[in-house]
């Protein structure tokens, strides 16, 4: 552009410089031609400053005020706007704060740029991603790390045609909160669980033990419970230990195995990512991978603080013929529903993950 607004210039000055007979002088000409560039090119600038103009992203997150995730957001909106000299900056609208998975997901596809998901805002976008919090598949960190890292470039590849997934990370655990002991399987037969109606999927696995399934929000937990609708829920500790005064001497029983992990995901559309400047991607990229992992290192940390603050909860040890029982029950629903549930491929890319982080103990 700028190339074609000097050439054009040139060749005007040559027509100024030859109005028919009459000759301007070589001082002149210069003066014209000197005019004419401060005018002309300026013209070839706005597409130049185009890539360095600022850009604000917005990312929906559905996270308590000064939580710990809360927080970790405020620091990489920060860290954008250090690392790229205030051109990138991201903006959480508050709306989206009580917004639930699907109102995020569906603000993706109209003016909100991205979002941090949990388990299953990403299985909204991806399905199979899922399995990897369905309750009894996954027992330890150790497992847990072994099967993101198996499974996340798959994920990335499946959703790379309409997202850019910057990172997958632990969110913590989920145990059984019971009003009586949940050791062994045949223990769920014994209870009313409290489930979200949208998680058929889970609905469908806790019915397979027998378990009756009361449907309803983690908000209406606590109605449920005080009106001895319900007997269990499996939720995370950090969120129990919030609810604690309002649950104390209602449930009694934590389980002393985890149920599930759950995740968190920074998904942005791959419209919005590419227009953050491609020589800027790779450093914000590696902020938002150091942030979600220092997240999910603090938040271990505050589940087991969490865990502690629940005065009066009962932990039930877990017998090694239970540990048994539900290893035995899991492989029968792993070769069996679950593969009407999730995509071969998925399941075995865990399989396999989960068979080195074991062998490796």
């Amino acid at each position: 552009m700028a190339r074609l607004s000097v050439h054009r210039a040139e060749s005007r000055i040559k027509t100024l410089a030859h109005p028919g007979s009459v000759t301007v002088p070589s001082a002149g000409r210069v003066a014209v031609l000197l005019l004419l560039l401060s005018i002309l090119v300026p013209i070839a600038v706005p597409a130049a400053e185009a890539g360095a103009q600022n850009i604000t992203l917005k990312l929906a997150a559905n996270v308590p005020a000064n939580s710990l995730w809360d927080i970790g957001l405020k620091r990489m909106a920060a860290e954008f706007a250090r690392a790229s000299g205030g051109r990138v900056k991201i903006f959480i609208p508050p709306t989206t704060r009580t917004a639930s998975d699907s109102d995020i997901i569906r603000d993706m596809k109209l003016d909100v740029d991205g979002a941090l998901l949990n388990t299953y805002g990403l299985a909204y976008l991806y399905p199979d991603s899922l399995a990897l919090s369905m309750p009894g598949l996954i027992g330890s960190d150790k497992e847990f790390d072994a099967v993101l890292a198996a499974v996340s470039p798959l994920i990335k590849s499946k959703l790379e045609d309409r997202y850019v997934v910057l990172a997958l990370a632990k969110g913590g655990w989920v145990r059984f909160f019971s009003r009586s002991p949940i050791v062994y399987p045949s223990d769920l037969g014994k209870m009313r669980i409290s489930l979200e109606p949208e998680n058929g999927k889970e609905i469908q696995f806790m019915q397979s033990f027998d378990a009756r399934v009361v449907t309803g929000s983690t908000a209406d937990f606590l109605l449920q419970v005080n009106s001895n609708a319900v007997d269990a829920i499996y939720l995370s500790p950090i969120f129990t230990a919030a609810l604690w005064s309002q649950l104390r001497g209602k449930i009694a029983y934590m389980s002393s195995f985890k149920v599930a992990p759950f995740l968190g995901a920074i998904v942005f559309t791959k419209a919005s990512w590419e227009r953050v400047p491609a020589e800027l991607r790779p450093q914000l990229e590696r902020i938002v991978l150091d942030i979600s992992t220092q997240m999910s290192l603090d938040g271990a940390k505050i589940e087991e603080e969490a865990i502690k603050s629940l005065d009066g909860i009962r932990i039930p040890p877990e017998p090694a013929d239970a540990a048994a029982d539900w290893a035995k029950e899991m492989a029968q629903r792993r070769n069996g529903m679950l593969t009407q549930m999730f995509s071969i491929d998925f399941l075995e890319k865990m399989d396999e993950a989960l068979a080195n982080a074991r062998r490796a103990k």
